[in-house]
């Protein structure tokens, strides 16, 4: 039987564009030579999506310019551009052609990692877009923007020729649903203003302000009454003012060790109005550190109840032990705990004799302990066992508890679980699940 090319038969052109469109444009152009009736579907697929790694120099410029003038009427829903911005730093000009072509052809999807030119103005008052990934460009202060349909916003190391240029640009995207901004330049307070975003991560971490010298702190406004997702690792604070902000359902924050001292009343302000608008959130993941500035914060004033809070993940160190069942105590009616625990070595803590926290006794029903740091075959004096050891002897209602380690043989794992499963269980009900891997 003679092989027949069904999917060229059976499908028409609209439909075998659209399956191009999702491969990259090196790929979309080797079907090609699969059948004449494949030979020049890949010209019409409505956008680009290159890496300047499978073109020459002068060839990657040519193809370009030939694509976009096969039919100039054609609709390019979408671009993205990847290339070695040191190799074509003399490009600009060519790159906003590409760019101002595509806009007047109703992009929606523009993604320009590491092209060296300032975004030209026409990316501004675009209607069509909807997604738009900046890395490593410029933008102007435009004299307007509106981007009316344009639903996420990614921008990684993207410089600005003011604040407000950053601010318009988000608040001038009415229907603006997720944002990621992670080492921006220039720009000393970052000002999130939005009635329709749900999902903010931001990640500016010490580094990324090393490189800025004359800037030590990033100052964060938030009025986003919508936001439902927040992810926050930005390594210190100048600022941190929260307008018409709903409580967010999911937070994710990690910041510096010593960010928040309780003896500053500046930072101690900062921190009282973080914790106080999280306090109503259902899913909640800190670092280390952020655990420390509330322990330290319980210490001059009592934590809110989080009433609402059923998911806790916590990364962690043996410093942390008894951080935890303080933190605990402020979560009534937690279910489901996640502990990701960096440093196995356990110094002067006897986690028993801590407070006893209300959660164990009758909501918590999950528990996932992971580590990241190789451990012995001993259960003595190791972080991750004597958390084991007191959620099974205090968790009254608990079902499940689950310990992923790293052991350095594998003749380890059966002393190591058999100490484990013989610790006392106060919950007849819970099963006690233990995953190893080698070094």
């Amino acid at each position: 039987m003679e092989n027949k090319d069904l999917i060229s038969q059976l499908l028409p052109d609209h439909v075998l564009h659209e399956i191009l469109l999702k491969l990259a444009t090196k790929d979309s152009v080797k079907t090609s030579i699969l059948s004449t009736r494949w030979r020049y579907i890949w010209q019409r697929v409505p956008g680009l999506d290159l890496n300047q790694t499978n073109f020459r120099y002068k060839g990657l410029k040519g193809f370009v310019n030939r694509f976009l003038d096969l039919d100039k009427k054609s609709l390019i829903y979408q671009l993205k551009l990847e290339f070695d911005g040191r190799k074509y730093e003399t490009e600009g000009s060519l790159f906003n052609k590409w760019v101002d072509s595509v806009v007047t052809r109703g992009v929606q999807h523009l993604v320009n990692n590491y092209c060296p030119i300032k975004l030209p103005g026409s990316i501004s008052m675009c209607e069509t877009l909807v997604h738009l990934k900046l890395v490593e460009v410029g933008i102007d202060s435009f004299d307007s923007v509106s981007l009316p349909r344009l639903e996420t916003m990614h921008l990684l190391s993207v410089w600005f020729s003011s604040e407000a240029a950053l601010e318009r640009l988000i608040s001038s995207s009415p229907v603006l649903q997720v944002l990621y901004i992670e080492k921006v330049w220039n720009v000393e307070v970052i000002r999130v203003r939005s009635q329709t975003l749900y999902s903010l991560r931001m990640r500016i971490w010490k580094r990324d302000l090393d490189w800025n010298k004359d800037l030590t702190k990033i100052g964060l406004v938030i009025d986003a009454p919508r936001l439902k997702s927040l992810n926050l690792q930005i390594h210190r604070f100048k600022d941190l003012v929260l307008n018409s902000v709903c409580s967010p359902l999911k937070v994710d924050i990690s910041i510096s060790k010593g960010e928040f001292n309780p003896i500053n009343s500046l930072t101690m302000k900062t921190l009282r109005t973080f914790i106080a608008w999280i306090s109503n959130v259902t899913n909640l993941a800190l670092n280390y550190c952020c655990l420390e500035a509330m322990y330290a914060y319980s210490s001059s004033e009592p934590l809110p109840q989080f009433s609402n809070l059923t998911h806790l993940e916590v990364s962690m160190d043996s410093s942390c032990l008894k951080l935890l069942p303080t933190f605990l105590a402020s979560c009534p009616n937690l279910k489901s705990l996640e502990l990701w625990v960096h440093d196995h070595r356990l110094d002067i803590l006897d986690i028993s004799r801590s407070t006893m926290p209300k959660c164990l006794l009758i909501s918590l029903k999950f528990v996932t302990i992971y580590s990241t740091a190789m451990i012995s075959s001993s259960v003595e004096n190791q972080v991750e066992t004597e958390l084991v050891k007191y959620i099974l002897g205090n968790a009254a209602v608990v079902k499940e508890l689950t310990l992923r380690f790293i052991l350095w043989a594998e003749e380890h794992r059966f002393q190591l679980s058999k100490q484990i499963l013989a610790f006392p269980k106060l919950s007849s009900a819970c099963q006690v699940f233990l995953h190893s891997s080698f070094f």
